[in-house]
């Protein structure tokens, strides 16, 4: 699509930031309106919009296409999302040790039982740990404590939260991404350990480099979009 507008601007109302094109109020592709939080996330996305020059490419607009997925997508689905939520809790990667290097065992032993023990601390999770990728049988009560904690976030914090454990495969250190606990940097080597450690080895082709910069780039739009919402 190409850009039709001149003007973009913010507007607000009842403690919500809009966004205008030439004076009309921004949509998602749903139709709702984009009624955004705080004013600095507005001053993000209406920069995006402002620097369109010819063509709109959604993909290069990712703090519009977060806020979008918020809206669209996590608010309207929020019951099943949690169900989802829930079963990355049960299955968590780091709970998936290796059963046969001894030297990624050591790794992994090293940079995933803090956060483990992070977990218990901070929600009183408790979790098994098995070698291999045998399922595990954990405490179902694990899956209702996170329920428990979904429930006390807003669609912002729960977005976040979704797309940082869809990208991790940890619900475990996405919480800990949405309490600040960890930078993006160490969210995505923590997470991708198994794989960084085999490149170390063997060597990295180019398609996986490509794939890991794109998630380490939306991880640093996701860590700053969740500071802009943060009311």
């Amino acid at each position: 699509m190409k850009r039709f507008y001149e003007k973009v601007d913010i507007t607000q109302s009842e403690r919500r930031y809009q966004i205008t094109l030439d004076n009309s109020p921004l949509k998602t592709p749903l139709k709702s309106t984009l009624q955004l939080p705080t004013r600095k996330l507005a001053e993000k996305l209406a920069k995006e919009w402002s620097d369109v020059e010819i063509d709109i490419i959604p993909n290069q607009m990712p703090f519009f296409s977060l806020a979008v997925t918020a809206i669209d997508s996590v608010a309207t689905q929020k019951t099943e999302l949690s169900e989802e939520m829930q079963h990355y809790i049960m299955n968590d990667l780091l709970c998936y040790r290796e059963s046969e290097d001894p030297k990624l065992q050591e790794h992994q032993n090293k940079s995933w039982d803090p956060w483990l023990s992070w977990a218990n601390t901070e929600f009183e999770f408790e979790f098994k740990l098995a070698k291999g990728v045998m399922p595990i049988d954990q405490d179902h009560r694990n899956a209702t404590l996170l329920k428990q904690v979904i429930s006390q976030m807003n669609i912002w914090t729960f977005m976040c939260f979704v797309r940082a454990t869809m990208l991790t495969g940890s619900a475990i250190l996405a919480l800990a991404f949405i309490r600040k606990q960890v930078t993006p940097d160490t969210l995505f080597s923590v997470a991708y350990l198994d794989e960084l450690y085999q490149n170390s080895r063997w060597g990295e082709d180019d398609e996986s480099k490509a794939r890991h910069v794109a998630v380490k780039n939306e991880l640093h739009d996701l860590s700053e979009f969740f500071t802009l919402a943060e009311l």
